[in-house]
């Protein structure tokens, strides 16, 4: 943070290792103040990263939200997944549209208090408490077009480590309790497919993957 304005990094990367950005036409930003108003982001290539900004103004809990426009992928029967609609490969078995959303908490103050808010995707991820504590399981819950999805696998992966710590199915509120073994950062991956969304012969289901990070304290 620089004077009021907040800079976060937006990566591809697999175990929270960077390994490349998305194209930056290709997102979308959004960022909520704590009322819940949405307020304006800007992004910005830097460093082999996106770089998402947005001014704050006051103390509280700002939900920050990156979308990635749905991309699709067919799996051919020669050359295995390529980019592109069913209907563009006489041999594809599958295609997919993967839609991808990844989200964060930015806490401004010592006394801005966390409101989990509203929900800011198709899928999306809720916190019981904005920082996690080491010893002490965070419960997280689901959320698919805005009711809570039972039967949801969650993965969760810790930045130090390098891998993941945890495979949860939700309950039929939605809601996992994962075990927070190490302090820094961790990720919470969630993926849900939904076949009623398939368009014929562009593609069979849409596929959505949501993740939320957050810093885990001893």
């Amino acid at each position: 943070m620089k004077d009021d304005d907040v800079e976060i990094g937006l990566y591809f990367g697999h175990m929270m290792k960077p390994d490349g950005c998305p194209e930056i036409a290709k997102v979308s930003p959004s960022v909520y103040a704590p009322d819940g108003e949405k307020i304006s982001a800007v992004l910005a290539a830097k460093n082999e990263a996106i770089e998402l900004k947005f001014k704050v103004d006051g103390p509280g809990c700002y939900t920050v939200v990156a979308d990635l426009s749905p991309e699709i992928y067919s799996n051919t029967k020669k050359e295995g997944f390529k980019a592109g609609a069913k209907k563009m490969y006489n041999d594809a078995v599958y295609a997919g549209a993967w839609h991808q959303m990844a989200k964060a908490f930015v806490t401004i103050g010592e006394n801005g208090e966390f409101n989990a808010g509203h929900t800011t995707g198709i899928l999306d991820i809720f916190p019981g408490e904005i920082t996690a504590r080491v010893g002490t399981p965070l419960a997280l819950t689901v959320f698919y077009e805005g009711k809570k999805l039972e039967g949801a696998e969650v993965k969760a992966v810790s930045k130090k480590e390098g891998k993941e710590m945890a495979v949860l199915v939700t309950d039929k509120d939605g809601i996992v309790n994962v075990p927070i073994t190490e302090e820094g950062k961790w990720m919470f991956l969630v993926r849900h497919r939904d076949e009623s969304k398939g368009i014929e012969d562009e593609f069979d289901e849409m596929v959505f993957v949501t993740t939320y990070t957050l810093e885990a304290v001893k």
